[in-house]
């Protein structure tokens, strides 16, 4: 080969061999482009997922550090949280920049430059809201309202649930008994009177037929006065002699003219007031016996509504509230009195002997009767006598009309031995004995219940003594008022119940006090419900009146007027919330009023007991309640001096002035209205407005972080990415995450 050609081939090799060494280059820049992609997409990725974490922890982070900031006198006072005065923007804000403030290091690393883009926060459930406190008081008194609740009232009272309750059953059917047993005995007792004044109104017209009667009638000459029809029947012979003498003479020779114009005259005028006389009798008598008749129907009625009473008495709704208390398993209680429940019970098992049988009843029906035939007899007899006077068989007539009017009389007008309508009262008056004694008893303890009023009075009498009292109540009243507004409820009571005038009203009124305590009871241990706990929180947090201070009050030693300082609403918290007036008397005397209803149903089970032999249950009724109030008054005398008073001579465990006020939070279920208060008192003591300070915060945060790779990569091979919401911004990647947070 020439040096020519071997130049030629060796310059075709190099040229080969550099043709070779660029598609290397190119191939591996190609595949380490890739790999670099791949592996720059996934840092990105890496530093967003980083990110998303990172951004949720810190929203979450700021939201607690903003619920954080609780108001610590609410928490302290009221075991309540709430969110405090500070701006919970500026909280949330101050926290987030710190979290996201990258430090003074300037040769800091930084993979994940996240900064702040926005920030929100809103605050929602405001403490002011019914469900929101009621679920904050819940969240506290859970563990010991009901421990509390189940020991300190309820083992006290267990073992009189089954004696209350019969004597609650009693107080109600013999109360029941009592009134329709008297309007009953008033209705018999007004038929005997109409019976009576039907026969009173006899007597006129026997004096016109007869007077007196029963006598025999002799011939008479004419020239007598005429006042009766027996006079004129006396004197008939003699008018008819004469006026056949007269006839047989001639007009100018006639004697009798005078005699006999003045016998007719007489005849006439007694005629007519027989005839005036007899027609009032009737209208009376028809009257009067169905007025007797109506009466003796509305006795038989009210009877019949007395056996009907005595029969439903064993199905009270009531009951299941004692039951419940009695078949609750309570730690430390004492035994159930039940000799006494039972003593009760068979006071009511009497009840039937205040029945009328349908025999003797039906025996007063059949009188009537009776009355109304002799009656018919009567109309007959005084109409044959008008037909007859002046006429042949006067004298018969007269002798039949004025027997018929005195068997009349005798009968059903004029009090004797024969008298009908006597036997009659006589009967009633045996089947009344205790009722004499019962009606003095009512005196007496119609006495009693007013001694016990005026205490109640006096404290009501304090009202408007203090004007700077009477400020903080108005200005009370206006808290209450908005909360409810806030609410949208309306408070539609007015003013407290005195005691009951009447003796059984108010023995009444403190039995169905004690059902709606023992109901209570019962359903909570069945179940605990709100009302259980709003209860106890009430008593737990909030301050009672010292009942110490009434014992001037109540022994008569004092007006009360040095106290008036004593009745501050801060003084008496728990009794605002249980009644509500805004007044310094008002509350305090509601409790007093109620205490004593109390102590009278408790005192009146004893009566029935210590009374059991009286035999009459009605009788036995008024001794019970008699009983009650004296006792009560006395356990109110001891309550105002020691602050306690044993609840039973039966169950002798002491209960406080605050176990009182828990037990009448239990009978009134104002639920709402009692919320309102607690809130408005927490208003006032606090100056913080519950309904301004908020339970709930959703916060919402947006932070941005520079992309290294993505951008360029998703450009160069045209995708869009981003989720969850996440938006890109050129090369920043922003995450928006929301945190909620409540009490």
């Amino acid at each position: 080969m020439t040096k020519h050609g071997k130049e030629q081939s060796s310059r075709r090799r190099r040229e080969a061999g550099r043709s070779s060494d660029g598609s290397v280059s190119v191939f591996l820049i190609i595949a380490l482009a890739a790999v670099f992609m791949f592996v720059a997409i996934f840092i990105d990725f890496s530093r967003i997922a980083a990110m998303k974490v990172q951004s949720e922890r810190l929203t979450r982070a700021a939201v607690r550090s903003v619920m954080s900031s609780y108001d610590p006198l609410l928490q302290k006072e009221y075991g309540l949280y709430a969110h405090g005065g500070t701006s919970g923007d500026l909280i949330m804000g101050n926290v987030l920049n710190d979290s996201l403030n990258p430090g003074d290091r300037s040769d800091a690393f930084r993979l994940m430059a996240m900064e702040l883009d926005s920030s929100g926060l809103e605050l929602q459930r405001p403490l002011g809201t019914y469900d929101i406190f009621n679920r904050q008081i819940i969240e506290d008194m859970k563990y010991k309202a009901p421990i509390d609740f189940t020991l300190e009232l309820v083992g006290k009272f267990k073992p009189l649930s089954q004696s209350m309750k019969e004597a609650s059953n009693t107080v109600d059917v013999l109360k029941k008994l009592r009134k329709l047993y008297d309007k009953r005995e008033a209705a018999l007792d007004e038929m005997l009177t109409k019976q009576r004044k039907a026969g009173e109104h006899a007597i006129r017209l026997s004096k016109l037929v007869m007077d007196p009667p029963g006598q025999p009638i002799n011939d008479a000459s004419l020239g007598g006065s005429i006042q009766t029809a027996a006079d004129g029947a006396s004197q008939y012979e003699d008018y008819k002699d004469k006026q056949q003498e007269d006839a047989d003479r001639p007009p100018k020779e006639k004697q009798y003219t005078l005699l006999l114009m003045a016998y007719r005259s007489g005849m006439s005028s007694i005629g007519s007031q027989i005839s005036r006389e007899a027609g009032r009798f009737q209208r009376e008598n028809d009257k009067l016996l169905a007025d007797a008749q109506q009466l003796w129907e509305e006795a038989r009625s009210l009877n019949e509504e007395m056996k009907q009473v005595i029969k439903e008495s064993e199905n009270r709704s009531s009951n299941v509230g004692y039951d419940q208390v009695t078949n609750d398993v309570t730690p430390r209680s004492a035994a159930s009195i039940g000799s006494e429940a039972e003593m009760i019970q068979s006071i009511r098992k009497q009840a039937d002997k205040l029945i009328h049988s349908d025999d003797f009843l039906n025996g007063f029906r059949q009188e009537i009767d009776n009355q109304e035939r002799r009656y018919q007899q009567v109309v007959r007899a005084v109409a044959a006598l008008q037909s007859s006077l002046g006429g042949e068989g006067m004298k018969g007539a007269v002798l039949g009309a004025s027997r018929e009017l005195q068997n009349y009389i005798s009968n059903y007008g004029v009090s004797g031995s024969g008298n009908i309508l006597d036997r009659q009262q006589a009967a009633l008056e045996q089947f009344r004995t205790s009722d004499k004694e019962r009606k003095a008893m009512e005196k007496l303890a119609n006495q009693k219940l007013k001694q016990a009023s005026k205490a109640i009075e006096a404290i009501n009498g304090l009202n408007g003594q203090n004007q700077d009292i009477m400020d903080e109540f108005r200005e009370l009243q206006q808290y209450y008022d908005e909360s409810l507004q806030f609410n949208a409820e309306a408070d539609s009571m007015s003013k407290g119940k005195p005691l009951d005038d009447d003796p059984y009203d108010a023995g009444k009124q403190a039995m169905d006090n004690i059902d709606g305590m023992f109901g209570f009871m019962g359903n909570v241990l069945g179940g605990v419900r709100d009302e259980l706990f709003q209860n106890e929180y009430a008593v737990h947090y909030y301050q009672h009146f010292d009942v110490g201070n009434l014992s001037g009050i109540v022994d008569g030693s004092s007006t009360g007027e040095e106290i008036v300082q004593e009745f501050a609403i801060g003084n008496q918290e728990v009794e605002y919330i249980l009644y509500g007036f805004h007044n310094p008397a008002g509350n305090i005397s509601a409790a007093y009023a109620e205490i004593f209803a109390s102590r009278l149903a408790i005192r009146t089970m004893e009566g029935f007991v210590v009374n059991s032999k009286l035999g009459n249950p009605l009788a036995v009724l008024a001794a019970a309640i008699l009983y009650g109030i004296e006792k009560a008054i006395e356990d109110m005398i001891q309550l105002c001096q020691k602050g306690s008073v044993q609840l039973s001579k039966y169950v002798p465990v002491e209960l406080t002035y605050r176990d009182h006020l828990r037990i009448f939070l239990f009978i009134h279920s104002h639920n709402e209205k009692k919320l309102s208060r607690m809130l408005a008192l927490i208003r006032l003591n606090t100056g913080i407005n519950p309904a301004e300070r908020f339970t709930y915060a959703s916060g919402e945060v947006k932070t941005a972080m520079r992309l290294w790779f993505l951008p360029g990569v998703t450009k160069s091979i045209g995708v869009v990415f981003g989720s969850d919401g996440d938006e890109v911004q050129g090369s920043r990647y922003l995450v928006k995450r929301k945190a909620d947070f409540s009490y």
